[in-house]
Formats: C-alpha cells, structure tokens, sequence
C-alpha cells in the first residue's frame, strides 16, 4: 500500500496527537507532516517535495484569510483543493465563509468511524 502524505494544520496541539493516533489507525501507512499556523501552512503546501494527499486544516486558522483562502489556495496549489477536510469545533465552521462551508467538515470530538469514512471517501 502506498504511503499517504498528510498535512494537519492546526494550532491545538492535543488535537495533534489525536489526529496522529487515528490516521495511523485508519490509513496505516502514512506519513505525517504538520504546522500550528496560516505561513507554515503556505509554506509547506508551496514546497515542491511536498505532496499531500490529505490536508486537515482548522478553520480558526484560515480566519484573516478566509475570503481569499480558496482562491489563494486554488492559484498557488489546485490539485489541493479537492483533498483538504477542515476539522474543529461547530462554532468554527459556523462562522466560516459559505464557500469554506462547502468543504468537507469532521468536528472535534471526532467520532472514529465519522473521521474514517470521510477520510477513505476523500483517498477514492
């Protein structure tokens, strides 16, 4: 099976640990990067020997940015746009743009079974 690269962004560090134990449970071979910030998050995306199949992205971090950020995102890395879940708590993704809100969401506490089916339907 080949290795997933994964990228979490987030800036809760508990929920690191979490989101590590339960996609080494779920998608087994993976490699997982990380950042706790919007620049790391631009700066691991646009590295060229990175390539992420999955990016786990929190919502608060987006928040300055969150009119802008699909449209930076599909300039600078496209292909991307189709493999990021955003991951928090319901009163994040309440309060995020509508075109934002049409991302995939998992909120925190995640249920194991709910992160998995949606992390395998976005490997298909």
């Amino acid at each position: 099976m080949k290795k997933i690269n994964v990228l979490i962004a987030d800036d809760d560090m508990d929920s690191h640990q979490l989101m590590d134990d339960i996609l080494e449970i779920v998608l087994k071979n993976v490699k997982i990067d990380r950042t706790l910030n919007l620049q790391g998050f631009w700066s691991k995306i646009s590295d060229e020997q990175n390539s992420y199949g999955l990016v786990l992205l929190s919502p608060g971090l987006i928040k300055e940015e969150q009119e802008t950020f699909l449209d930076k995102l599909n300039s600078s890395n496209p292909e991307l746009m189709q493999k990021i879940v955003l991951i928090g708590k319901e009163l994040d993704f309440e309060n995020c743009a509508m075109d934002i809100k049409l991302l995939p969401f998992l909120s925190k506490p995640f249920s194991l079974d709910h992160f998995e089916s949606i992390i395998k339907a976005m490997q298909k």
